[in-house]
């Protein structure tokens, strides 16, 4: 049987791999970290837990027991999937990673960074991913925002395409070996599409896109990459948690509805049921 990929090791991506490996299924969790529940204290509204439970101590918990299973746990950032003969095929921090089916539970973006008439200029010049939309800015000049992996990995996907590209950090320190500006953004401007960038210091340069690539590539982002719908930026399912590309399944904080963990361990639980099966079908 193919391998499954879980992008995402919070309570939906690890309700995924408890059904699915379980079921005989190979399985590979892929996450930086523990996302939104890594953050969290004290939760005091799940099953079974009287006084209460550690956020963290629950998420260990989760990732001890798919583990113990047989599932593996690669701690890595994931930053685009595409199609292969055989399936799909993630590019991560250190590689890549091959798979017949996968689950995005990798949550959602929770902020986006605190530039104005942002949304004013998203699909106007304003693009939250390189593989999709560096076509169409070949021989100008565009921007990448953000100072991480994701934002050196959206760089060296335009670079292809694009010969003027740079780094915008935003404040955080330069990149090094990428051609960077570090001064605070306080705003895009432009009329019906972006035309420049305005900085902190009241300074100004002319771009003719930026690509967004703050902290690392959620379901959304990802979902971008290979034409998955979405509405509102969340994923689109069906009732077995299967997006419109075939194999392709998504789960928790990502899909509509509440952002809770009870109805996480739900989706990853259909999630990884229901990938188990398809991959049965491939065999």
């Amino acid at each position: 049987m193919k391998e499954l990929l879980i992008i995402g090791s919070g309570p939906a991506g690890i309700s995924a791999a408890l059904y699915a490996v379980r079921g005989g299924a190979p399985v590979t969790i892929a996450a930086k970290d523990g996302g939104a529940l890594e953050k969290a204290e004290r939760i005091q509204n799940y099953y079974g837990f009287a006084d209460g439970v550690d956020a963290k101590a629950l998420l260990a918990a989760g990732v001890e027991q798919a583990q113990k299973l047989g599932a593996k746990l690669r701690r890595t950032e994931v930053f685009g999937v595409e199609f292969t003969e055989n399936g799909f095929r993630a590019k991560t921090a250190e590689g890549f990673l091959d798979a017949g089916a996968l689950v995005l539970a990798c949550g959602t973006a929770r902020s986006a960074p605190p530039i104005r008439n942002l949304k004013t200029f998203e699909g106007a010049g304003i693009s939250y991913c390189a593989v999709c939309d560096a076509f169409f800015y070949r021989g100008k000049k565009v921007a990448v925002v953000g100072g991480g992996a994701y934002a050196r990995s959206e760089f060296e996907e335009l670079k292809n395409v694009v010969e003027d590209v740079t780094v915008l950090t935003n404040g955080d320190p330069a990149l090094e070996g990428f051609p960077c500006k570090t001064e605070k953004l306080a705003s895009f401007e432009g009329d019906e599409r972006l035309k420049e960038v305005v900085f902190a210091d009241g300074s100004r340069e002319a771009y003719d896109g930026v690509f967004i690539a703050c902290g690392s590539a959620g379901a959304f982002e990802l979902a971008k990459k290979i034409g998955i719908a979405s509405e509102n930026g969340k994923l689109l399912t069906d009732e077995r948690r299967m997006t419109n590309v075939p194999g392709i399944f998504a789960a928790g904080d990502c899909t509509p509805g509440m952002q809770q963990i009870a109805k996480a361990v739900c989706d990853g639980m259909i999630a990884g049921t229901e990938a188990l099966r398809y991959l049965k079908a491939q065999h």
